[in-house]
């Protein structure tokens, strides 16, 4: 079996959230973390997906009921931590192959997006698989990219590291190749390493990314697969996001 886990444990400081989580906002008709329970719910049947939350955690666990299993992330340290507080419950799972991880703040990601990325990971026998956004540029609606980690490749293609926004140089925010926070793991080796972590960065938090780095280092295979839908990796952090999105949801109506 495989397993979801969703990271909505965020408070949404630029959201100017006070008494609600930023994923329990409403966006195409429903909270935007409904939209990902929805879709890997679809895409993984067998299991019920694990939604990570913070700040104001009850009201997703209230809003989603026996449907999601959720987990408290008491202090957000970053996405590597959110991950690892599943451990308790998934380190000893024998009966789960892989997991994959999504953002809790990604309302159009699909199930289809879901499932080819699963599928590839474990075609392939990869010990982490990714989706990327190639952004065509850093303007209009494609903006809400920017900030985004940037995906180094090697000559071959193959990828290198993935360098946040906030620590890459000149050079590396030119690159239009971005990380969307979809990723696959094999479980086993995620829960080998998922303690492994740092924060010796610019945020101090502790990245889900610096595990591709661990991979590369022990020669272990990793994939970066672009979506063919880059709006599946637009998340909402602003107004400005939120709004953009919702023209997305009304343009899928009409």
């Amino acid at each position: 079996m495989n397993q979801v886990i969703i990271m909505a444990g965020g408070k949404g400081t630029r959201m100017n959230m006070t008494d609600m989580p930023k994923t329990m906002i409403p966006v195409g008709g429903k909270p935007i973390v409904e939209h990902i329970v929805e879709a890997a719910e679809k895409a993984l049947p067998e299991t019920k997906p694990i939604v990570i939350v913070g700040f104001h955690g009850e009201k997703i666990a209230e809003h989603f009921g026996d449907r999601v299993i959720c987990v408290e992330q008491k202090e957000q340290l970053g996405t590597g931590h959110a991950v690892a507080c599943a451990a308790p419950i998934l380190h000893d799972r024998k009966d789960i192959s892989h997991v994959v991880v999504l953002a809790g703040d990604q309302p159009l990601i699909s199930s289809e997006t879901i499932g080819t990325i699963l599928a590839h990971h474990t075609e392939r026998g990869e010990t982490i698989t990714l989706g990327t956004v190639v952004a065509p540029d850093f303007t209009g609606i494609h903006e809400h990219l920017l900030h985004y980690g940037r995906i180094v490749r090697n000559g071959d293609g193959s990828v290198e590291r993935i360098v946040e926004f906030k620590d890459a140089n000149g050079e590396e925010r030119d690159i239009r190749e971005v990380n969307t926070s979809m990723y696959c793991f094999e479980s086993v080796w995620l829960w080998e390493h998922i303690d492994r972590l740092g924060s010796d960065n610019a945020s101090k938090e502790f990245y889900i990314t610096d595990l591709i780095g661990m991979a590369m280092g022990e020669g272990k295979n990793i994939c970066a697969i672009p979506l063919p839908d880059p709006l599946e990796g637009l998340n909402v952090n602003t107004p400005e996001q939120l709004a953009a999105i919702e023209v997305v949801f009304e343009s899928r109506r009409s």
